[in-house]
Order: structure tokens, then C-alpha cells, then sequence
């Protein structure tokens, strides 16, 4: 095969490539350090996701995700670069589900994913804005349909 056969074979290599990740680029992988993404319900029901610990695991990928040996969360980490400074704590994102914080994991286990309505995923520069220095891994909002729903305010009131 001459040079001229070769490059043109690279090149249609390339260009494959270079189209079959374009269909599958995720939008947590342009989310920037100043930036806030949201998944949406629509997002939700495309994913085969049941919980919100499922949901968050294929869609943010911004974070890395640990599971004990019977797939229960232990632990979310942000991704960060070489250069970061890391203190202790520092690398996990607040989770605030319909404005409580939680810190037991298992609540996203337990959480359909037919509830969620919402999730925005602020970087670490704006969750720390919003929430504090705890949050310099970023801030992980869910919001539920119970939460959006005011009649549902109505009918736990009249129990």
C-alpha cells in the first residue's frame, strides 16, 4: 500500500471516529468549573435507571461512584485534575434532595427515579457560592415531584 493509500485510510479512520463520538459526547463532559447542569425528567425516562443512585451514575459523569460488594452507595468523588489541591473531605459533593442535605447515600438508592423531576449539577465554584465551603466538590440538587407538588402539601396537611 502506497503513503497516499495509507493516509487516505487514516483519514477515513479519523473521520469515523470523529462521528461516532459526536453522537455519544454527554453534557456533564462540557460542564465547566463555572457552570450548572441539569438533567431532566425527559433525560430521566430516557435511562433505564430505576433509583436516583442509578440515575446520577449515568448521567453525571463528572463524579466517580462506589458501591460495596452488594451495589449499595458508599461513596461519590468528584474527578479532578493533577494539579488540584485536595483536603480531606473536599472531593465529595454536597446532596441536597428537595433542600435537605443528606449525607447517607443509601436515601439515592431508595429514591425511584420516577420521582425525580429535576437534577442540577452546580461546579465547584458555584456550589461553593451557593452552599459554603462544604460544597467545593460541586452541589448535586434533586428535586422530587412531591416537592414540586403543592397539593400534596394539602393532602399530608389533612391527614
Amino acid at each position: 500500500m502506497s503513503t497516499r493509500g495509507l493516509s487516505g485510510s487514516l483519514s477515513l479512520i479519523a473521520t469515523a471516529l470523529l462521528v461516532a463520538c459526536a453522537g455519544t459526547q454527554h453534557p456533564t463532559d462540557t460542564l465547566t468549573s463555572g457552570d450548572t447542569m441539569t438533567i431532566t425528567e425527559g433525560d430521566i425516562a430516557q435511562l433505564v435507571a430505576t433509583t436516583g443512585w442509578e440515575v446520577l451514575k449515568s448521567s453525571a459523569r463528572r463524579y466517580t461512584y462506589t458501591e460495596d460488594r452488594l451495589g449499595r452507595p458508599l461513596r461519590i468523588v468528584a474527578q479532578r485534575g493533577v494539579s488540584s489541591m485536595i483536603l480531606p473531605d473536599s472531593d465529595e459533593p454536597m446532596i441536597v434532595i428537595d433542600g435537605a442535605r443528606i449525607t447517607d447515600l443509601i436515601a439515592l438508592a431508595d429514591l425511584p427515579a420516577s420521582a425525580i423531576t429535576r437534577i442540577d449539577i452546580s461546579s465547584g465554584i458555584r456550589g461553593t457560592g451557593a452552599q459554603g465551603t462544604n460544597a467545593s466538590a460541586g452541589v448535586i440538587y434533586i428535586h422530587t415531584h412531591e416537592a414540586s407538588n403543592p397539593q400534596m402539601d394539602e393532602i399530608k396537611g389533612a391527614d
